[in-house]
């Protein structure tokens, strides 16, 4: 996602759908600024089913995955 969306108000709610779909696949995310992408570890480990793409989609938008 672009750096700019990652505020504190996106960055909790994702957190707080990480929490809703708990599982074993860990989560990284990719923050891209200028041409540059930045990837975190994030301290989460989900269930990766359509309902929390669905959520992420909803929250970042269409392209959100990759």
């Amino acid at each position: 996602m672009p750096e700019h969306r990652a505020t504190e108000s996106t960055v909790t709610q994702l957190a707080q759908v990480f929490s809703r779909h708990p599982g074993d696949t860990e989560v990284t995310l990719k923050l891209h600024k200028s041409g540059v992408a930045k990837v975190f570890e994030v301290p989460a480990q989900v269930r990766v089913t359509v309902d929390l793409y669905g959520e992420l989609k909803g929250l970042l938008g269409p392209q959100c995955l990759g």
